[in-house]
């Protein structure tokens, strides 16, 4: 999907960082990117999205459970974030900011696929994640185990274990406290093996 004229350029190259030797300088914070843009530096605005992209699919992906429909609302919350960057009004919240954005757009996206389904028992909610490529058995009971955990708890499953970020990091981006992301996580898991439990016994 090509961006607009007034866009943050090289959004869509989500995962080509530009070249030059970087490894060797601290990399600049959140707040200092942010401001950065504020300033007329709008390309990089391009290094938030690489810093935050992850976070953000896990996010859109754990509500969504669709491919296609994930990369579309990660879009449009990086370019709703670029618009909307001015009324920010603390830089270093970034990206607990930007999770709430995508959670909105996607819950939104929710609605509206619902409202157009026409396929008899379509259920968009209730359904199981988008996969690419074969799932066996045991990995489908597993993707649709977490697809009925409650949604905070399936977005620190997803940022964990499929984006493998630590729990440090986690409760960075989502802008929890460590002790409530590792509660979660513990919940999560005594919700999977009982669901787990449950299948083997169907």
């Amino acid at each position: 999907m090509l961006l607009h004229a007034g866009r943050p350029q090289g959004l869509v190259a989500l995962s080509h960082p530009p070249g030059g030797n970087e490894m060797d300088a601290e990399p600049d914070s959140d707040a200092q990117i942010v401001s950065a843009v504020l300033r007329g530096e709008r390309e990089r605005f391009a290094e938030l999205v690489r810093r935050h992209e992850s976070a953000v699919r896990a996010t859109a992906a754990a509500i969504l459970r669709d491919h296609h429909a994930t990369e579309d609302v990660m879009q449009a919350a990086f370019v709703a974030a670029y618009r909307k960057l001015a009324t920010l009004r603390n830089g270093s919240s970034f990206g607990p900011w930007v999770l709430r954005i995508v959670r909105r757009q996607a819950k939104r996206a929710v609605c509206r696929t619902r409202e157009a389904a026409t396929l008899e028992g379509l259920d968009i909610v209730g359904g199981e994640p988008g996969f690419v490529g074969t799932v066996d058995d045991e990995q489908r009971r597993l993707m649709t185990a977490v697809a009925e955990l409650p949604e905070h708890e399936r977005v620190v499953v997803a940022l964990h274990y499929f984006q493998q970020l630590t729990v440090i990091q986690v409760a960075r981006v989502l802008g929890r406290p460590v002790g409530t992301v590792t509660k979660q996580l513990s919940r999560a898991h005594a919700r999977l093996r009982e669901r787990l439990v449950q299948s083997d016994e169907e």
